[in-house]
């Protein structure tokens, strides 16, 4: 669940269709869609747990030089990390190879800033040809150990959701909307590979 930036390092790739404003209810993670999402069926891959895609992630590239603000990850501040195996195909237009792991961490946004709560963890894993064919074979998950107090009302607790759960579905929804089903990281704070 996560999104990123390509191009040599010049542009940010352009969505591949029209990307309209999503409503509060679509954001992930917003208040409406928290609640829903928290009402569907727990499947395995649906029960909290520690993170396992991802994890060593702090080690990786960090796409990004600052947090920048990303509307469609619930309005939070996140910053990008690439592991080594997808770092080249990142900033260019090749195929990301099965293996490349891209993840989001986030902080929620404190007026306009970072503020000191951690948000969720965003994970996207590129998995072998024929896993999620309709969806360039990405698979999703979304980890938040500690929610903050207003969006623990509506999740029931931590969460950890991946795979087939049908709470990752709407990353699938947006993330099929941009080139190679990734987003960018914003010109002004992109790393230089």
């Amino acid at each position: 669940m996560l999104s990123l930036a390509a191009g040599c390092g010049s542009t940010a790739p352009a969505p591949a269709a029209p990307h309209a404003p999503m409503p509060m209810e679509d954001r992930v993670l917003g208040m409406t869609g928290a609640a829903a999402l928290a009402g569907m069926a727990d499947t395995d891959e649906s029960k909290f747990g520690p993170l396992e895609v991802g994890a060593d992630h702090a080690a990786w590239f960090r796409a990004a030089r600052a947090p920048f603000l990303s509307p469609t990850h619930g309005n939070r501040f996140v910053e990008v990390f690439v592991n080594d195996l997808g770092r080249a195909a990142y900033y260019t237009d090749a195929d990301f190879p099965v293996g490349t792991v891209i993840v989001k961490t986030s902080r929620e946004n404190d007026a306009g800033r970072p503020g000191d709560a951690s948000g969720p963890i965003f994970v996207m894993e590129k998995r072998a040809l024929g896993h999620a064919p309709d969806h360039d074979d990405w698979s999703y998950a979304i980890h938040w150990a500690s929610p903050t107090e207003r969006q623990l009302a509506q999740l029931g607790g931590p969460i950890y959701w991946r795979g087939a759960s049908p709470k990752v579905g709407y990353c699938s929804k947006c993330h099929d909307n941009y080139d190679r089903s990734i987003g960018g990281v914003p010109k002004e704070v992109r790393s230089i590979p």
